[in-house]
Formats: C-alpha cells, sequence, structure tokens
C-alpha cells in the first residue's frame, strides 16, 4: 500500500513540475498560443497522482494485490503513462520553444504518445478484470 502513495507523490511531483515549467516558459517568452506542454498538469495529477492516492482503498476493500491482473496493470498503467507524458512533454516544448519537430519526428512523436494511451487503456483493463475478479471471490 505505501508504493501506491510513492507512485502517487511521484506523478503529483512531476504534475506540480510540468505546471511551473509551462508557467515560466510562457511567462519569459511571451508565448500566446496553445501547447501540449499545458495539459501534461493535469494529465499527470490526475491520471496518476489521483488514480494511485486512491488505490489503497480499493486495495484495502477488494483484495486486488491476490490478482495477477492487478500487477499487470501496474506494469502496463505507469509504462503507458509515462510513455505519454514524455511524449507530451516532448510536444509542448518545442512548440513553447518554437523549435517545430520535422514533419517525421512530429508524426513519431504523436504516434508514441498515442501508443501510451492505448497502453495506459490497456492497464485499465487489466484494473477492472481485477476488480471484478476480487469481487466475485468476495461474493462467494
Amino acid at each position: 500500500m505505501k508504493k501506491m502513495y510513492w507512485i502517487s507523490l511521484s506523478y503529483f511531483i512531476t504534475g506540480l513540475i510540468a505546471g511551473l515549467v509551462n508557467h515560466e516558459i510562457v511567462y519569459w517568452t511571451h508565448f500566446t498560443g496553445e501547447s501540449m506542454m499545458s495539459v501534461v498538469h493535469p494529465h499527470a495529477i490526475l491520471l496518476g497522482g489521483f488514480v494511485f492516492l486512491l488505490m489503497p482503498l480499493f486495495l484495502k476493500s477488494f483484495a486486488l494485490e491476490k490478482q495477477k491482473s492487478f500487477r499487470r496493470f501496474l506494469w502496463l498503467y505507469n509504462i503507458g503513462l509515462i510513455m505519454t507524458l514524455v511524449f507530451m512533454i516532448a510536444r509542448g516544448m518545442s512548440q513553447l520553444l518554437m523549435k517545430p519537430f520535422p514533419s517525421f519526428l512530429d508524426h513519431m512523436v504523436g504516434g508514441f504518445a498515442g501508443i501510451g494511451h492505448i497502453i495506459l487503456t490497456i492497464g485499465l483493463g487489466f484494473l477492472f478484470h481485477a476488480l471484478l475478479k476480487s469481487v466475485d471471490e468476495r461474493s462467494k
């Protein structure tokens, strides 16, 4: 359970740093448009911080840690979220600093961020599977 709090804290810190970096770069460069960096902050805090802050409640209510699919959720969800955040930061920084990627690199960054979202979604599927299995086991 303590691991969930540490994971949550690391995503909260990442989100806060992303928000601070976004704010400072926008302030110093007088950037006026939309950038991907502005959505990194809520992605990290909501999809990382809050999900893992609530996870101990699920662990206490349901015996999730006994489920094999919960371990898969932990790995896939974290890999997907980190991958998504890294490529969103890469795109956002290029937008804020007005240094556009070459066309092939732009498509690659977008594709990898999309793959990160897909991995994240598969991880959520494993979480729901673990929840359903543990509810079935409790109701027996």
